[in-house]
């Protein structure tokens, strides 16, 4: 690889991936690094939302992604008790999204299709195995300090993005705050073939379900059905993946003869928690790194995709003398104010309606929801919100 200058990505996850692509799609060298000897089989996140399918078909890997997926136009919200509460069709977003739909598609297969573009490009070099330690910069440019299976190395760029995840070990080199809060609890996520459409009525392929002494959520992926499901006061992590532990939790979901085989289970903690800023003069924050939350809604990993298209969009601007550098300053002004005034609250909303005990407030908000569902203006407005399409609107509008 030549000494040209280029932008440096610390992370080869989702968004330092499309971050990546897009960059050198437009004729700039990148650096992609990542700590990992490979690409791993991450289960975490696989919810891709519309407008996130319009970044990808930008980025001419929609239809891959599509392919390897589900394509899912129907969302449920369900009571335990009750059955189904309301049903949500993305389709009367038609008129707004070239893919009026959410394609659930486990997120290393998107890894994997823009690593292998990746690879077929001149102008990038890929590298595994080299784990971003920290990173400095002057007025020229930046350098990011990594470890390797050689040793220590420096690699120089014009601009670095950290897409290093929660832990960002380049974020915490430059001083940037981590604000918010962890969940008491833990969470429970694992993998089964059952067939729970069969003893569901009308299940979707993805299904949040309430109760307020046990919610749990449905997500249907290629070939198997995922769990979502919360931990009990005092469960540590082993208790929580421990066969007894699981087995039980998932005889709560549905009571079947015999035990249920799983193909995975991870427990892992849950946060909120935002970036104190998104950009230290030439180094950037995007994904995980910048913004964290509870995965309820799906909003971890599209939420960090469009911060790597945004940021993306406006490093090429600069490069090619389109805008001067405070077109930088946008990124962090359009895209960490959503972060906290939806992403963060949208969450935390889902968590709290899903656990909701009060049985008076339990009932006003599932015939609120019901009737939100049941008229197709206000179906379309929740629809934009929840998918994340008038988030984007709203941060276009901000700078």
């Amino acid at each position: 690889m030549s000494d040209e200058p280029r932008v440096l990505v610390s992370g080869a996850g989702p968004v330092g991936c499309c971050a990546a692509l897009y960059l050198a799609q437009r004729g700039i060298a990148v650096t992609l690094v990542d700590a990992a000897s490979e690409l791993p089989e991450d289960l975490r996140a696989s919810t891709f939302h519309p407008p996130t399918l319009d970044m990808l078909k930008e980025l001419g890997v929609v239809e891959k992604v599509i392919e390897q997926g589900i394509v899912c136009p129907i969302w449920q919200y369900r009571d335990a008790r009750e059955g189904v509460v309301a049903e949500w069709d993305l389709s009367v977003l038609e008129n707004d999204t070239d893919y009026p739909y959410r394609v659930q598609c486990e997120q290393f297969k998107l890894t994997r299709i823009i690593v292998s573009e990746l690879d077929k490009m001149d102008n990038v070099e890929v590298l595994f195995d080299v784990k971003g330690t920290g990173a400095s910069q002057n007025e020229d440019g930046v350098s990011l300090f990594v470890e390797t299976p050689d040793g220590p190395r420096t690699l120089l760029g014009k601009y670095l993005i950290a897409a290093d995840g929660a832990s960002s070990a380049i974020r915490v080199s430059q001083g940037i705050d981590f604000p918010g809060l962890t969940f008491p609890e833990l969470w429970l996520c694992t993998s089964s073939e059952f067939n729970f459409e069969d003893h569901f009525e009308n299940l979707a392929p993805i299904a949040y379900v309430a109760d307020p002494d046990f919610w749990f959520v449905f997500v249907r992926v290629p070939g198997m059905w995922r769990l979502l499901l919360p931990s009990l006061p005092g469960e540590t992590a082993d208790t929580l993946v421990s066969d007894k532990t699981v087995q039980e939790r998932m005889q709560q979901v549905c009571a079947i003869d015999g035990s249920y085989e799983t193909f995975h289970r991870t427990a892992y903690s849950v946060h909120q928690r935002v970036a104190e800023t998104y950009r230290k003069g030439r180094i950037f924050l995007a994904g995980d790194a910048a913004h964290i939350n509870n995965p309820l809604g799906g909003m971890g990993m599209n939420g960090g995709i469009h911060d790597a298209m945004n940021l993306s969009e406006k490093i090429v601007k600069v490069w090619n003398g389109i805008a001067d550098e405070s077109e930088l300053d946008k990124y962090d002004a359009q895209r960490r104010p959503i972060a906290i005034d939806y992403v963060q609250q949208t969450t935390i909303r889902n968590k709290a309606m899903l656990e909701e005990t009060d049985p008076d407030v339990r009932r006003s908000k599932h015939n609120e929801m019901s009737k939100t569902a049941n008229d197709p203006k206000l179906a379309r407005e929740y629809l934009l919100q929840s998918s994340m399409i008038t988030a984007l609107k709203q941060a276009e509008a901000l700078a």
